[in-house]
């Protein structure tokens, strides 16, 4: 008798306490025995169905009953059998041998010791394992842990037995890892697990169990496969089977899909968070438990598994109802039954802590991944406007080049945007102004162009926009002038208007693979012309401009050509005294001495040498050559009373110019800075004037030339405090015929004789237009009547002939 209830013990009349383990064939009669011996042979041929049997069973008082029951067949595991046949004290020696064999592949030894409650304690119970995974001989002596615990570290030894000890106060599960010094297999861990389970006399029942956990994932792995081992196992085997980390269970599903649990270990209930008898009774509601977003998933890999007969691994969320969202995982090998059912021997484990470990790497990824795009963006996008910078636009433009030249579209349409008088804003009102100004250019861009049109800001004031594939130029320029008219509209900052406007150069190719990179020059070139133009204008390239692209290419490498070969030289031109002729003043002017086509003036080149960014190496050679010229001049006995300069506002602060001017105003020459008078309208910053400053502080004085030309105030006249205003030759040329011209100027003269400053008369050809001039009292006078621009030499000679002339 492996087991019984209390009711049948007693039905029966036996002892309580010697029940378990006694030989049935004891107690029935000889005539009952063979019809025993038939029946239970008749069960184990048909399995299918139960048997009843009557059997007539002596009991200790002597006494006769008759025992009916029904005979069912129910293999039980080795484990199992041998675990009841431990406990039940009898076939001590068989069932040790079957618990051997079952406990033998596992990675884990267990063990079962009785401890008398005067702390004798006796090893009832040693896997086979436990010799090898402690490093002990199999025939040391195994009535104490001494001998087996010989080659445990004396420092963990002490904490255990200390432990140990403490059971006796207040039960609880041992757990700890020991170091095993294997004198094989060298430093082990090994994990002991150990629940005390206190007797009613005092004494204690350990049962526990050692693990080598220097290969947790195989001890894990190879519990797994143990699982369908310990299918059904006694008391006993739960007890270790509690102490494993995860849950073992059984999942049985018959051939109607109806669904029962025949096994779960106690810690199944507490992973699922629910109370066991609800498993029972209800074992499809333990589905309710698994997270929604899980459920599906779960659902359809246990229909695979069921279909394909194969391992079904899952990892899902359930909603505890004590600790919340926590991650599962499950391994469970299905096994098809005779009656056409399915069962899965089965393990849980706890992988919250891995999952959320994952969640954080996933997390750390996912914001490592947004800050690359995020750099990424950055790097692509211009920070004030948010649209792409010029880094992305090149990346654009060269993707459809390539797309072009290999079936992609063809056609492009090129839009270069450039501010006009965004200076002047910056300047005027602060350079946060400006940044409204652009950010004001972006909002109208992404409103105006269509969704695949690409626009970018590549530059302080500038924008590109690459049409998408397919628009006509018509529509094109329609785009444009619709950006044209929102960008008219008024922007107020600080309470001041913003006036700026907007140029815009096209180009179109219906062959961008032929065209190639030149797009870009083509819609540069028609920038400027609509610059040129009068700005806030919009122009198409056309093949006269590419003509002239071609033709500023080839002024290019002949510009650098001529700075190499020491080509340009400086001309002068005399301005003479109104009243008596004498020389008071030259004005150099630039002139290029061509190989090949003579002598250039700087209408026929400026422009391509300021794209070329060589104007500041001209400046120089020309100050450096006019320098050594005055020295040259001096020594023939010529002193030029005042020589002038053409002098951009951005060439003002260069300190090698402001230097080489003061080394000439040294003496008796006078050194003069000529600035157009469209620069009072466009400078009015701090800076300008600070740099006007410095240079009345080297002995330099300042000119307005082109005067009468521009809307210069006179405020801003007398805040530059100009040493001459100098009369533009449009208003001069027709003093002869047009009393207005003269008139105006006579307002100019006024102007400069209230201001104290000097006035110069530009383009003076006629002694008729010198006459009136003289009249209305302008004070000097330059022009072809007195000479041409001279070259060093020929200078000299008019000069030193003036003078004699006016001696």
């Amino acid at each position: 008798m492996l087991g019984a209830t209390a009711d049948a013990i007693a039905a029966i009349g036996l002892d309580p306490q010697t029940a378990v383990g006694k030989n049935l064939g004891d107690l029935i009669g000889a005539e009952d025995a063979l019809s025993l011996a038939e029946t239970l042979a008749a069960v184990a041929r048909d399995p299918s169905r139960p048997v009843p049997v009557s059997l007539r069973i002596a009991t200790a008082a002597s006494s006769e009953g008759t025992l009916s029951c029904l005979a069912s067949p129910f293999l039980l595991p080795p484990a199992t059998r041998a675990v009841l046949l431990r406990e039940a004290g009898t076939a001590q020696q068989a069932a040790d041998k079957r618990l051997q064999r079952l406990t033998h592949d596992l990675p884990v030894a267990f063990y079962e010791s009785h401890e008398t409650a005067a702390g004798v304690e006796t090893l009832t119970f040693l896997s086979a394992k436990i010799f090898d995974l402690l490093g002990v001989p199999e025939d040391a002596p195994v009535d104490g842990w001494n001998a087996l615990f010989a080659n445990v570290d004396p420092g963990d030894l002490s904490e255990l037995r200390s432990r140990r000890r403490d059971v006796r106060r207040r039960p609880y599960r041992i757990e700890t890892t020991l170091r095993i010094h294997h004198p094989e297999n060298g430093l082990l861990w090994v994990n002991l697990a150990a629940v005390p389970s206190v007797q009613p006399d005092g004494s204690i029942r350990w049962h526990g169990h050692f693990a080598d956990v220097t290969e947790q994932m195989t001890a894990e792995s190879r519990l797994s496969e143990a699982v369908r081992d310990l299918y059904t196992a006694h008391e006993r085997m739960n007890r270790l089977a509690d102490n494993s980390p995860g849950a073992l269970f059984e999942y049985r599903e018959d051939a109607e899909g109806n669904v029962t649990y025949p096994y779960f270990s106690a810690r199944f209930p507490t992973l699922m968070g629910v109370r066991p008898e609800i498993i029972d009774a209800d074992p499809a509601a333990l589905l309710d438990h698994i997270h929604s977003e899980d459920l599906a998933e779960i659902i359809e890999k246990m229909a695979v598994s069921r279909d394909t007969l194969s391992l079904h691994m899952a990892r899902f969320r359930v909603d505890h109802p004590k600790d919340g969202e926590r991650w599962l995982r499950v391994n469970a090998m299905p096994f098809p039954q005779q009656d056409g059912s399915i069962v899965w021997y089965s393990n849980l484990l706890d992988v919250t802590a891995d999952a959320r470990r994952e969640e954080d790497l996933r997390r750390a990824h996912q914001e490592a991944e947004e800050m690359r795009a995020e750099n990424e963006r950055q790097a692509l996008h211009d920070g004030l406007t948010g649209l792409p910078n010029r880094r992305y636009y090149d990346r654009v433009l060269a993707d459809r080049l390539s797309a072009a030249g290999t079936g992609g579209a063809r056609d492009c349409i090129l839009v270069r945007l450039d501010l006009d008088h965004f200076k002047n804003v910056n300047d005027t009102l602060g350079h946060e102004a400006g940044d409204a100004v652009l950010v004001r250019v972006a909002e109208v861009l992404r409103q105006t162009l269509r969704a695949d049109d690409f626009m970018a800001r590549i530059g302080g004031d500038e924008f590109s926009i690459l049409m998408a594939p397919g628009l006509a130029l018509d529509d094109a320029r329609v785009l444009v002038a619709d950006i044209q008219d929102k960008l008219a509209e008024p922007l107020i900052y600080g309470g001041r208007q913003c006036r700026f406007g907007a140029s815009f150069g096209l180009a179109s190719t219906n062959d961008l693979a032929a065209m190639g990179e030149d797009i870009q020059l083509f819609a540069d070139a028609a920038l400027y012309r609509a610059k040129d133009g009068g700005r806030n204008r919009q122009e198409i390239f056309t093949p006269e401009l590419h003509r002239e692209i071609l033709h500023d290419r080839r002024l290019a490498v002949e510009i650098h050509e001529a700075l190499d070969g020491d080509q340009f030289v400086p001309f002068f031109q005399p301005q003479v005294a109104a009243d008596d002729g004498r020389l008071v003043g030259v004005e150099t002017l630039l002139r290029w001495n061509h190989p090949t086509a003579g002598l250039l003036a700087p209408d026929a080149f400026m422009d391509v040498a300021e794209q070329l960014r060589v104007v500041a190496d001209i400046d120089r050679l020309m100050m450096e050559k006019s320098r050594d010229a005055l020295a040259r001049w001096r020594k023939e006995g010529l002193v030029v009373p005042k020589i002038s300069f053409n002098v951009s506002s951005g060439r003002m602060h260069d300190p090698d110019v402001v230097a080489l001017a003061s080394d000439m105003a040294t003496g008796d020459t006078r050194v003069t800075f000529e600035l157009l008078e469209s620069i009072l309208v466009e400078e009015e910053s701090d800076a300008f004037k600070f740099h006007l400053d410095r240079l009345r502080a080297a002995g330099i004085d300042i000119e307005i030339d082109d005067f009468g030309s521009g809307h210069a105030s006179i405020i801003a006249v007398m805040e530059i405090g100009p040493s001459a205003l100098k009369i533009d030759k449009r208003i001069v040329l027709p003093v002869e015929e047009d009393l207005r011209a003269r008139n105006l100027v006579r307002a100019i003269v006024e102007i400069a004789e209230t201001l104290g400053i000097q006035t110069v008369a530009e383009g003076v050809e006629t002694e008729t237009q010198a006459r009136i001039l003289r009249g209305i009292g302008c004070g000097v006078l330059q022009g072809y009547l007195f000479a041409r621009p001279l070259d060093e030499r020929a200078f000299l000679t008019f000069a030193l002939g003036r003078e004699r002339q006016t001696a």
